[in-house]
């Protein structure tokens, strides 16, 4: 598998963009893909981290932004207009031949997500995203700040939500049980931690400095950027203080966190790797986009917030720390219930997930699966198979061309089945079930994004019709989220319920179409 990242992070955007995708970029790679970056020209201090970890990057080429008005709040992060950078990232995605876009800006939207799928053609495309204020265009959302579980202003086909699906580089799991029991021994905060982003964009990391060496800090850890605004400042201030410890371009931050008492940081994907360590934070947003996972933080017990403004006077700095320290414990362990670093396998799983078609070497995995009650019970024949007939049923499908019986799988489990068969008028009638019963959550919704894709790309797929039982709720609200809609009922007395999608369905709810592709 082949997976390119559009990314970007500069002084403005800041790093956390690029370094999200570069750990979910080095998992995949450790499970076998080939990754490429495409990023905007610009200072070598940003893609440095890419080039060193060994991907091969892409350019895309400056040039002058023309107004968009329908253009998403945050288009001037690019450096281009978002036309010209979709065909610098089309000639990179053709260049690697890539299965896989994963592209994580605010910059870009679903037009941008559009042209790239009309110029390349089968491409599966995955937008990490947080903010929720465009239209996406893509396969699969990654959300993995989202802690409330209302659904998303701007739906996707399938969603990873949530911090069980932060990209943590695998250290902060590794030390994750020993930062934990040690906290629990040590309750007195003694080390606080200042991490205000790689570049200190708010200028604030000096005056936290000061306001922790007038309470007595015992000893203050400082992480920054080698290009951050402040850091003469910081080592003017860390030679007159012997219990200042400043670190630049630290690739230690795990261990900091876990020897940490108390962090003061801002929002971003630094919040999720102090969850994973159960570091309490007093968070200091130093942007609007990071305004919302913080308030959830502080709502969920697991930090503290102080507004920028009240960051800047001096007075109420030294309180907010003050009362930060005193809950530190509590903040900590209330974090570790939210994010256990686990979250990179869990979206390289998805990420990997695949259909293949069903052999007869799964007869025995599909009769079990089938002949579940829970399955039979929501399935349009509730009778239990027939071991000789399904026999005959399974090794009679190779010889079949009216449909299409597929094997969902992700990290190589076998998880559920689909199955769409082809009718008279050019439309297709599925079914499926997840059928392990330890399947991942979500597993049923990522199975089904990547069916209807493998169906709507096919010429001689006009649309797509389901036949739901009226009693079966929850599959008649999956369809209905799928943008299905009902069209008829029947089977005396309306309890089957009938629903149809076509692609203008899709492209009216998600933003986007699959292009075509000949069968020949």
């Amino acid at each position: 598998m082949k997976v390119v990242f559009r990314t970007d992070a500069s002084g403005q955007i800041g790093g956390g963009h690029m370094m999200r995708c570069l750990t979910l970029a080095q998992a995949l790679r450790d499970a076998g893909a080939r990754v490429a970056f495409v990023m905007a020209r610009g200072d070598s201090l940003w893609t440095d981290p890419v080039q060193s970890a060994g991907f091969r990057l892409y350019p895309v080429s400056g040039r002058p932004l023309t107004p968009d008005p329908e253009g998403p709040a945050h288009s001037n992060w690019l450096t281009a207009p978002w036309q010209a950078d979709a065909r610098d990232t089309t000639a990179a995605l053709r260049d690697f031949g890539a299965d896989w876009l994963i592209w994580d800006h605010y910059g870009l939207d679903a037009r941008w997500v559009g042209a790239l799928r009309a110029a390349v053609g089968r491409l599966r495309v995955m937008a990490i995203d947080d903010l929720d204020d465009r239209a996406l265009g893509s396969d699969l959302v990654l959300d993995q700040t989202r802690l409330d579980c209302s659904g998303r202003r701007y739906p996707a086909l399938a969603a990873l939500s949530g911090p069980d699906y932060a990209t943590l580089r695998p250290e902060f799991a590794q030390l994750r049980a020993q930062a934990l029991a040690r906290r629990n021994q040590n309750p007195a905060p003694r080390r606080v931690l200042v991490t205000m982003g790689l570049a200190d964009a708010a200028g604030l990391v000096p005056p936290i400095v000061q306001a922790l060496l007038r309470s007595g800090a015992q000893a203050v850890d400082i992480v920054m950027g080698s290009g951050a605004q402040t850091l003469g400042q910081v080592r003017t201030l860390c030679a007159t203080a012997p219990q200042l410890r400043l670190h630049v371009d630290t690739q230690d931050m795990a261990r900091l966190m876990a020897e940490a008492d108390l962090c003061i940081g801002a929002g971003g994907m630094t919040s999720w790797e102090r969850c994973a360590l159960g570091l309490g934070a007093l968070l200091v947003p130093v942007a609007e986009n990071q305004m919302g996972v913080a308030r959830a933080l502080e709502q969920a017990g697991a930090a503290r917030v102080l507004p920028l403004e009240g960051a800047r006077n001096p007075l109420v700095l030294q309180q907010a720390i003050a009362q930060a320290m005193t809950r530190a414990q509590p903040m900590g362990q209330q974090a570790a219930r939210l994010c256990d670093g686990q979250g990179s396998a869990r979206v390289r799983a998805a990420v990997l997930g695949r259909l293949r078609p069903v052999i007869p070497a799964d007869a025995r995995l599909l009769f079990d699966w089938r002949n579940r009650p829970d399955i039979r019970a929501a399935s349009l024949n509730t009778e239990p198979l027939d071991w000789p007939a399904h026999l005959d049923w399974i090794n009679g499908l190779a010889g079949r061309d009216d449909g299409v019986w597929w094997i969902y799988s992700e990290a190589g489990n076998p998880l559920g089945h689909v199955n769409a068969r082809r009718e008279a008028d050019g439309w297709w009638r599925w079914g499926f079930y997840i059928g392990a019963g330890d399947a991942p959550k979500g597993a049923g919704r990522r199975m089904l994004a990547l069916a209807l894709a493998e169906l709507f790309r096919r010429s001689d797929c006009a649309g797509l019709r389901a036949d739901v039982r009226a009693e079966n709720p929850r599959s008649i609200a999956l369809h209905r989220d799928l943008g299905f809609r009902q069209i008829e009922s029947r089977d005396g007395g309306g309890k089957l319920l009938v629903f149809s999608l076509h692609e203008c369905d899709i492209a009216r709810k998600f933003a986007f179409q699959f292009p075509k592709e000949s069968l020949q």
